[in-house]
């Protein structure tokens, strides 16, 4: 097979993605665990179209991912065979972590034995349409903001234009909330005003008013800063990469945000060969509920990155410590073109190694942050693992041909390795009237120590000692 063949097989298996929830589907004249072939013929309307409905329009359909839709008999119809291929290779709906490893995921994507079934049997048989009168009735998406229309909805306050070509930027913007009194969130949605040019992006709460004072100090809107918001900042509000989805926080989890606090939006924008113009949207969701438990954020790296040009599989390793009791309510991991495989997991104080998740065919393409379905207990003197393999060969994926040195770096033609981890402090029940939320000044107060830790060292082999 030619390196065309393999880039144009990726392409096709990439932009064919599926995005649904995952469901069991017993479509008529077929029973569960039945053999497709044994039964009579399954056309579009009785069988095909609910499972695309089911699996696939959520991307598939006019102004999201999918770069075609898969709503009409037309449009399913002339790709039924490739349809019928990736799903039975497993490679489509797009889901990334391995299932076998670690706890059950939420919203975990994926078709049953029968479906699968029914998609070959459906192409095998050349595509037949059916009956008009079996066809479901299509299905109703929200219209806009995925969680509803939100309690704040906050904008960059004008448009920033990214140029056609030039390096990545990354840039910083100040979206005020004037909030009269503190609040907690149980949602945050990223809404990107240009997806063409958005490679991530990250919010920040700032409640002393430093990225106002970097914003004056910098023409144009927003103001550059490669590493964070560039502030001292509160807390944090999580991110959007491609293949994020927003969700609700468990009952009883929620984000402080205190009044009056203004939201930093880092923003990486990768330039297209044309110029592009950005106003991204962020809506808040208030909690409803009592709080008890705040979510916080912490991560294992590895900064000091170094891949040889020309090594196919270069492992790469980090570590966080666990400095207090905690229950992990998520991971996401990050890795940029390099990336191959990554996996992340725990060794609790007594020795025993729990896995968290593995994604063995990493695609910068289809990034996200994966819920577990319950929280998993990480007891202080835990320590979160990330260990990572990367590939700097000639391969139609790097972006420096012939390849060279890559190091740690925000850029799409440099690469990260972080294992992110969102987690709340176990026990912890803000509903009593002196229990503090500290979660995030212990983490402060780790990254502090670690730094002054890390200079010593730097300075000790400086010396020679």
């Amino acid at each position: 097979m030619s390196i065309e063949d393999v880039v144009g097989r990726r392409v096709r298996v990439v932009y064919l993605g599926f995005a649904a929830w995952s469901a069991f589907l017993t479509p008529s004249g077929l029973a569960a665990g039945g053999d497709a072939g044994k039964t009579k013929k399954p056309t579009f309307t009785r069988d095909v179209a609910a499972i695309l409905q089911k699996h696939c329009q959520a991307c598939h359909r006019p102004g999201q991912v999918g770069p075609f839709p898969l709503e009409t008999y037309e449009h399913a119809r002339k790709r039924a065979a490739d349809i019928a291929s990736v799903v039975a290779e497993k490679q489509m709906p797009p889901w990334k972590p391995a299932r076998d490893y670690g706890p059950r995921l939420k919203d975990e994507r994926g078709l049953t034995a029968v479906e699968i079934g029914i998609l070959k049997a459906w192409a095998e048989a050349g595509a037949p349409r059916g009956d008009e009168k079996d066809i479901p009735p299509p299905v109703k998406f929200p219209d806009g903001w995925q969680l509803g229309t939100p309690d704040l909805v906050l904008e960059m306050p004008e448009k920033f234009e990214v140029p056609a070509a030039g390096p990545d930027i990354y840039r910083c913007f100040v979206l005020p909330t004037n909030l009269p009194k503190d609040v907690y969130l149980s949602a945050v949605d990223f809404r990107p005003g240009n997806r063409r040019v958005t490679h991530h992006m990250m919010a920040f709460i700032d409640t002393e008013g430093g990225a106002r004072l970097r914003d004056k100090g910098d023409p144009g809107p927003g103001y550059t800063e490669f590493s964070g918001p560039g502030a001292e900042v509160f807390g944090d509000l999580g991110g959007w990469l491609a293949g994020t989805d927003p969700a609700h926080l468990p009952a009883g989890v929620g984000r402080l945000f205190p009044r009056g606090a203004d939201v930093i939006l880092q923003i990486h924008y990768h330039p297209t060969g044309r110029r592009e113009t950005d106003r991204t949207r962020l809506g808040l969701y208030f909690s409803r509920k009592p709080v008890r438990q705040t979510l916080h954020w912490n991560n294992a790296s590895c900064p000091d990155i170094v891949l040889p040009a020309g090594k196919s599989c270069v492992p790469i390793k980090a570590s966080w410590y666990v400095p207090v009791d905690t229950e992990a309510l998520a991971v996401t991991p990050h890795m940029h073109q390099l990336g191959r495989d990554i996996r992340m997991f725990a060794i609790l104080p007594g020795g025993r190694k729990q896995p968290l998740i593995h994604i063995s065919d990493w695609d910068p393409a289809w990034q996200a942050t994966y819920y577990f379905e319950k929280p998993v207990t990480l007891p202080k003197g835990s320590v979160v693992h990330i260990a990572a393999q990367f590939d700097n060969s000639d391969h139609p994926r790097n972006p420096h041909r012939p390849p060279r040195v890559v190091r740690w770096g925000h850029g799409v033609k440099e690469e990260m390795c972080i294992g992110y981890i969102g987690v709340v402090k176990k026990g912890q029940d803000l509903t009593y009237v002196n229990e503090k939320d500290d979660l995030f000044q212990i983490f402060l107060n780790q990254r502090e120590k670690n730094f002054k830790r890390d200079q010593q060292a730097k300075l000790r082999r400086a010396r020679g000692e």
